[in-house]
């Protein structure tokens, strides 16, 4: 196999290769050490990694549905050569973040670690993404610096394995990736946005409100769902049709219920979450977000003025113009728009939540820099 490596070893995103398993990835692992032994400007880095007995590293989406794997090698200074190491399986849980499960996956006790931690969350790009620096820093507190990482440049794959786009932009410093502790940003989130981010029907069947993973919103009555709950009752339902992904409210919930983060990193999440509540086309945070059958949200009026715009009666239906969605540009003519009711829930609470996080960041800087004093 012929690897194509990058050449600068301190690149700040951090990426995720496809699925493969140990032997794949440890072909990558030494071979990108054996190229970097014979670069001059990299040759004493790894001089330095053997001296240390550090690991060079990577992480892959795991074989196992879910999770992600991190594997390394390091150098033996016994035998004078460098060793592979057993893989760690880390799986994004609803409790806790990222927890290690190394149990084998059709195992009891993989499913008792599971259960432990409220289940697992199943990985995309959009829920994942927000949890990764808690994963840079539970791993560079044990021993995974984050700049012994093997991690390929965009457009750039092996000949026969491919990598995902999960991607992080936060860079971890150095300070911070050698022996910190990991610090669990914890967010009670307040009763009217708990609600906004609850599928009701889950909340009857379970008695507890919970954030939802994947939810869609029914064209019936406005309310968005659980997906699988809403298909379980309603099997016939078809999407698109009777029921539209609520594209906007998965991704807040994703930024708000992220764990393993910093009060500085939480924050920066919370940002994100003051963007996806504008009107995409006028920008101005939404009043009475309406949902298209794209799954986008818009400001009712908004969305209205844009069809408006674009409407073209012609003398025969043969010749109707589509009217593309401002986003997808799929033909919206004659669908419906569903007035987005969680969303609507969420915007409401939002501006106290936004506050009191804002409170809290603050008092978290305070106290560090406080304690950076009394040291």
């Amino acid at each position: 196999m012929r690897l194509k490596i990058e050449e600068d070893t301190k690149e700040a995103n951090v990426f995720i290769y496809g699925k493969m398993g140990p032997d794949e990835t440890n072909l990558i692992l030494f071979s990108k050490v054996s190229w970097l032994s014979n670069q001059s400007n990299y040759s004493s880095n790894i001089a330095l990694l053997q001296e240390n007995g550090s690991k060079l590293w990577l992480i892959r989406d795991s074989r196992v549905e879910g999770l992600l794997t991190v594997q390394s090698i390091s150098w033996n200074k016994e035998l004078e050569q460098w060793q592979a190491e057993g893989p760690q399986r880390f799986m994004l849980s609803n409790d806790y973040g990222w927890v290690l499960n190394n149990a084998h996956p059709e195992s009891e006790d993989f499913l008792v670690i599971a259960d432990s931690v409220g289940g697992i969350i199943h990985m995309t790009n959009e829920n994942t993404q927000p949890h990764l620096p808690g994963l840079l820093k539970i791993l560079s507190a044990n021993g995974y610096e984050v700049e012994n990482r093997v991690n390929p440049k965009i457009g750039q794959e092996t000949l026969s394995i491919g990598y995902t786009s999960y991607r992080t932009d936060a860079d971890v410093s150095q300070q911070d990736s050698k022996g910190s502790k990991l610090v669990l940003t914890t967010v009670n989130l307040p009763e009217g946005m708990l609600m906004a981010l609850s599928c009701p029907l889950a909340t009857i069947i379970s008695g507890q409100m919970k954030v939802m993973k994947d939810p869609v919103t029914w064209v019936a009555d406005g309310i968005s769902y659980e997906r699988s709950q809403l298909l379980m009752l309603h099997p016939d339902l078809e999407e698109g049709k009777d029921f539209y992904p609520n594209i906007k409210l998965k991704t807040i919930i994703n930024y708000v219920s992220a764990t393993s983060l910093s009060p500085e990193e939480y924050w920066a999440k919370l940002q994100k979450v003051e963007e996806d509540i504008k009107d995409p086309i006028l920008l101005n945070t939404m009043q009475e977000p309406v949902l298209s059958p794209s799954g986008h949200s818009f400001e009712k009026s908004s969305i209205e003025t844009w069809i408006n715009s674009k409407y073209v009666n012609l003398p025969t239906v043969s010749n109707i113009v589509p009217i593309p969605d401002p986003i997808t540009k799929q033909d919206i003519r004659g669908r419906t728009l569903v007035v987005n009711k969680n969303l609507s829930q969420f915007i409401k609470a939002w501006p106290d939540f936004y506050r009191q996080q804002e409170y809290n960041l603050a008092i978290s800087l305070s106290e560090k820099v406080q304690y950076s004093k009394s040291n």
